[in-house]
């Protein structure tokens, strides 16, 4: 019987007013109660605990139970106090380096279950992981140098360390401005999309591919939400891309996101998450009940399960 703890940074922060627009904890919490509500199905599952501040909405659902941080206890303080069976599953952003920090602040007190400290750096940085890639030939977004953007029309900056589509700004003319820690990437139009994969030893089972709904208002490119199984119709050459990565990275483990983009009738990587991304949320919605629990399975026996993934319907997921 297994007993987990679901970190998730944001909403396990002690400094969360009461009057606080929490509205930027939303996709947090979404992750975080999708992982609960499928977990605690599970009759491996013995119990889970949820570290949450006391100003935001639970779930109550047996088997799940709620420690909650204030001003005076931390997420760290909480999990001091833990028997050593709990394992933890860390739900945290790339942003400023944050995925890294609470990875290693919390391996020290209990076990998390997921990718190693190596693959959670490199995939942290944007700049790291298309150099790795680069490097590895596999298909990824080409960086552009300094010198090269007075040239390069138009092209993208984004943080190094950053989240989802976070402060990413599409440039077509001279009039920006530089940024300190962000890099710049040539602009690829063209479908845009991502998969989920779990990933041991590695070896991967591709779950979903779904397209990503993107929008871009005065230059800011927003992803907003996805059409989960939007590219089913492309399955065998997003397997092939999997197989690439997981080769290459053994130390992948669990659930990965995978953002990509079709250029020139190829598909090539934007980014890699080593952890539970949104597109998670709308899997129960759009696939069939043997591909959500796969994923449960994995995380309470640490398996990959010989599953083919049915698509029961497309699912617009919005954010």
């Amino acid at each position: 019987m297994k007993q987990l703890v679901i970190l998730e940074y944001f909403t396990a922060q002690s400094n969360i007013e009461n009057n606080q627009n929490t509205e930027i904890f939303e996709e947090a919490l979404n992750i975080t109660d999708s992982i609960v509500k499928n977990f605690v199905k599970s009759d491996r599952i013995k119990n889970i605990i949820v570290l949450r501040n006391k100003n935001l909405k639970i779930l109550n659902l047996n088997k799940v139970k709620y420690y909650y941080t204030n001003i005076n206890v931390s997420f760290i303080d909480i999990l001091k106090r833990l028997d050593s069976n709990y394992e933890v599953i860390l739900v945290a952003p790339e942003t400023k380096e944050i995925y890294i920090n609470i990875f290693k602040i919390t391996n020290k007190i209990l076990k998390i279950i997921g990718s190693s400290l190596n693959c959670i750096k490199i995939f942290s940085s944007k700049l790291k992981t298309t150099k790795v890639l680069n490097a590895l030939k596999i298909p990824t977004v080409k960086t552009i140098k300094k010198e090269e953007r007075l040239i390069n029309y138009p092209f993208i900056s984004k943080p190094e360390y950053g989240a989802g589509s976070d402060n990413v700004v599409l440039h077509k003319n001279k009039n920006h401005k530089i940024k300190k820690s962000f890099i710049f990437q040539k602009f690829y139009p063209g479908k845009k999309g991502s998969f989920l994969m779990l990933c041991k030893n590695g070896k991967n089972k591709v779950i979903c591919c779904n397209e990503q709904i993107v929008k871009l208002e005065k230059n800011r490119i927003n992803q907003i939400g996805c059409i989960m199984g939007g590219l089913e119709n492309y399955r065998k050459e997003i397997e092939c891309l999997a197989n690439k990565i997981s080769r290459e990275f053994d130390g992948l483990f669990g659930l990965i996101g995978v953002d990509i983009i079709l250029h020139k009738r190829k598909w090539i990587v934007l980014e890699i998450n080593s952890r539970f991304t949104s597109s998670y949320c709308g899997i129960e919605k759009s696939y069939d009940a043997e591909t959500i629990n796969a994923i449960t399975n994995f995380y309470l026996n640490g398996e990959l399960e010989n599953i083919n993934p049915k698509l029961l319907k497309k699912f617009k997921y919005i954010f």
